[in-house]
């Protein structure tokens, strides 16, 4: 047999698979039949799911974020971010606060629930009840509430739970409790039900409700708290991006009450719009306010310089300033607004290198426009940082945070980061160089107007005073109007593009076939699964087949089924069909072991019962019918088989040989009544351990002196799998040939004779399948003489002319 060709235990054996399939195909034909029934109860008890879908339109630019950015009003205040980063707005519809803030404005406090036969399904806008529950006051969650209508406007109230949660009002806290709780009680409608457990009260529904609809049903309610149904909503909530191109959101989810699902998702699209415009109003608000306090100091100090220069004007003459000081009081403005810019502009420069050191502060920088800056380079870089940013936040979204990608947006971003840092310094240094100069040139223009008269310097700085007020007064009433102009028009960058519904004319969920196709599926799969990954070492042999593809030593022989196999040597008699068998099998140890000095055989097992002896006695037989000289020993020392029914005395067997070195062999050797060239050695059960009888030296010396005297030397052995006997006498034999019988020994122990042959302790080991075939009972009158063809017919019988090539 080719070595490589050998399957170990764990591997799988296509053909002695389909082998085994079919031998249990009643398995698998009750398996999927099991299967495709509970598939089938399991369509009809599952209560259906529906999908209910809506789908979001984001503006990634943001442009309504940008306040004061109205129709009506030319110029913009912007004051916060524009640009959104789309991943950030998937989390924030999928975060627990803001699904919990959606369901404050729902009546899912309760849910309501019937019962037909095995199904229960949830109702959603049309029950034979209402509870209102009392929200000042403790409430029961976990347990349902059976109500059992009765007749004038009365019902019966049922509970029972073993674990369960109470609300405490007072601390908005929840406690679990672990104890078993029921309640029985009658009620009318209308009647307030108090428990220190619950508190609420059952009406009839303001609607009306056909009551043969739920004919033959229980009815059910339960209380639930916030946070258990946000919980609920987050996980069922899916929120999906439609392209990686678009900014288009699709909402799903999947539940029992359609209805009930489309109220969710509209408040969720509401609260998701109305969070941008609290947004909105928060920072308009804070701008206002912002505004009136600088107003109402700048309203002053206007009064004041108004009133200064009123007065100068009435004391003294009328001053006429020369066109040089005019102009000169103009320049000196001018200066001082670009003064105020550039100083605008350095603040903002400095901010920007703040964000540039906080890598989680990119999504707050303001574009550079907001601050009045128009610096193409430095609004394309900044652009760059924050798309880097949304690819780094993209990418941990679908890859996670140990993707090989992220480490290489993260290099870009450092990058970026460094480049725009030296740029901004850059711009830092210039405008604190325009800014010198700026407060150079003031200076010189504050020098010429200091060398005109008294009066004339009052009067320019009581003019530049009332001026600078007034410009600073203008401008910002115009920012207070734009940015109540922009309030007022409620205008958001998300809008919705189809409302909530049902997707499908149907249910999604129980899938009819598809779960009838999984239990046909899972009814071949569980048998087997158990045949493939049962423990094979565990598994009978049962066939030729697996002998040949779990092991590497060879398969000699098989044996068929015989009835009453005999297997003493008393009462052995020649039968042809047995007979034939040993033929067959000495046949194929001369064909494999043409040494005629190979001529002592030991037949061993496993375990008592496999047909050692049996073998051991018909091939003995066998070669003393043929006309060789044929011994046999009993070498099983503990439960002597082979030769029971044989009358010997105290001092004519092997064991006394052994133990007595005044016995010869000739006092131990006896000759078979009925086959003169068989003889044979008895042996009595040893009192003493076997392992110091075969262990002698004169055990040794015996068989190599009866090796020259007979043709065949064949030993009976102990089972290997019990004792090691064997193991002590296997290196004085040359031919071991190792019993399997049909269903008796395990693939495992299949796999530790193959190790017994790898560390060479067993020389030329065979494999004889016992018991493989049919039974057969021949007619003791048939023989080769009387019957050539029937007994051709039956020698052809595939067992009988198995060999190992």
């Amino acid at each position: 047999m080719d070595p490589s060709k050998t399957r170990h235990i764990g591997e799988i054996n296509i053909k002695h698979l389909v082998t085994k399939i079919f031998d249990r195909k009643w398995y698998f034909l009750a398996s999927i039949l099991t299967c495709l029934v509970l598939g089938y109860l399991y369509t009809k008890i599952a209560a259906p799911q529906y999908e209910v879908s809506t789908s979001l339109l984001l503006d990634p630019s943001g442009q309504n974020r940008q306040l004061g950015e109205s129709r009506y009003v030319e110029g913009g205040v912007g004051l916060i971010e524009t640009e959104k980063n789309l991943y950030n707005e998937i989390a924030i519809l999928k975060s627990y606060s803001l699904i919990e803030l959606a369901l404050r404005n729902l009546p899912f406090g309760v849910s309501y629930h019937s019962t037909k036969g095995f199904q229960t399904r949830e109702c959603y806008g049309y029950f034979p009840l209402e509870v209102e529950m009392d929200k000042d006051s403790a409430q029961l969650y976990g347990a349902r509430f059976e109500v059992i209508l009765e007749e004038m406007g009365m019902f019966q109230l049922k509970v029972k739970a073993d674990e369960f949660s109470v609300s405490n009002p007072a601390t908005e806290t929840v406690r679990e409790m672990k104890e078993t709780f029921n309640f029985n009680k009658k009620y009318k409608f209308g009647e307030a039900i108090s428990h220190p457990y619950f508190h609420f009260t059952i009406n009839p529904p303001a609607y009306e409700v056909n009551a043969a609809d739920f004919d033959n049903q229980r009815l059910f309610f339960q209380l639930h708290s916030l946070g258990e149904l946000a919980n609920d909503y987050h996980e069922r909530l899916k929120v999906e991006q439609v392209d990686i191109q678009a900014s288009i959101m699709t909402l799903n989810i999947v539940g029992q009450a359609p209805d009930k699902e489309v109220a969710f998702l509209n408040s969720l699209s509401k609260a998701f719009i109305n969070r941008e415009l609290d947004e909105r109003n928060e920072i308009a608000a804070s701008k206002e306010a912002f505004i009136r306090e600088q107003l109402e100091g700048i309203s002053d100090s206007l009064a004041i310089a108004e009133r200064d220069l009123q007065q100068f004007k009435q004391g003294t003459s009328a001053v006429d300033l020369n066109r040089t000081t005019t102009n000169t009081l103009d320049q000196i403005q001018r200066l001082e607004t670009d003064k105020g810019q550039l100083a605008l502009n350095v603040k903002y420069y400095r901010s920007l290198l703040q964000y540039m050191n906080d890598a989680e502060a990119i999504d707050k920088i303001v574009s550079p426009s907001v601050a009045g800056i128009n610096d193409p380079l430095l609004s394309q870089n900044l652009l760059d940082l924050k798309r880097l940013h949304s690819e780094k936040t993209r990418l941990e979204f679908y890859k996670g945070s140990k993707s090989y990608d992220l480490v290489l947006i993260d290099e870009q971003l450092q990058n970026t980061r460094n480049a725009l840092k030296e740029t901004i310094q850059n711009l830092i240094n210039a405008e604190s160089l325009k800014l010198k100069d700026r407060n150079q040139r003031i200076a010189q223009l504050e020098a010429t107007i200091s060398q005109l008269p008294v009066n004339e310097q009052r009067l320019v700085n009581y003019e530049r005073d009332n001026t600078l007020y007034g410009n600073l007064y203008n401008y910002l009433n115009q920012e207070l109007a734009k940015t109540a102009i922009a309030r007022a028009e409620d205008i958001t960058d998300t809008k919705v593009i189809d409302k909530p519904r049902q997707v499908g004319d149907g249910p999604v969920a129980p899938q009819k076939l598809l779960i009838m196709a999984l239990a046909l599926i899972i009814g071949c799969l569980i048998p087997l699964i158990g045949i493939i990954f049962a423990d094979q070492s565990l598994e009978n042999i049962h066939s030729a087949q697996q002998i040949e593809a779990y092991s590497q030593i060879p398969l000699l022989h098989q044996i068929g089924s015989f009835d009453a196999p005999l297997s003493t040597l008393a009462n052995y008699k020649p039968e042809w069909v047995r007979d034939e068998t040993f033929r067959s099998l000495s046949a194929n140890l001369r064909f494999l072991l043409p040494d005629e000095e190979q001529n002592v055989i030991g037949w061993t097992s496993f375990g008592q019962g496999e047909g050692k002896t049996f073998g051991a006695l018909h091939l003995a037989a066998n070669y003393a019918r043929a006309g060789k000289a044929t011994l046999i020993l009993d070498l099983n020392f503990r439960t002597p088989q082979i030769f029971k029914g044989i009358n010997l005395n105290d001092k004519t067997d092997l064991k006394t040989y052994l133990l007595d070195p005044s016995v010869s062999v000739e006092q131990i050797t006896y000759a078979h009544k009925h086959l003169p060239n068989l003889h044979y050695i008895p042996t009595k059960q040893a009192e003493k351990n076997p392992h110091l009888i075969l262990s002698s030296n004169r055990f040794k010396n015996l068989l190599k002196a009866l090796k020259y005297e007979y043709d065949y030397i064949i030993i009976d052995g102990p089972a290997l799998g019990l004792v090691a006997d064997y193991l002590l006498i296997a290196e004085y034999i040359d031919i071991n040939i190792f019993v399997v019988r049909k269903g008796q020994i395990k693939l495992k122990q299949l796999e530790e004779l193959q190790d017994l042959a790898n560390k060479g302790q067993m020389k030329n080991p065979f494999i004889v399948f016992n018991d493989a075939g049919k039974k057969y009972n021949p007619t003791p009158s048939y023989s080769m003489e009387q019957q050539p063809e029937e007994a051709k017919k039956l020698i052809n019988w595939p067992i009988f002319k198995r060999s190992v090539s």
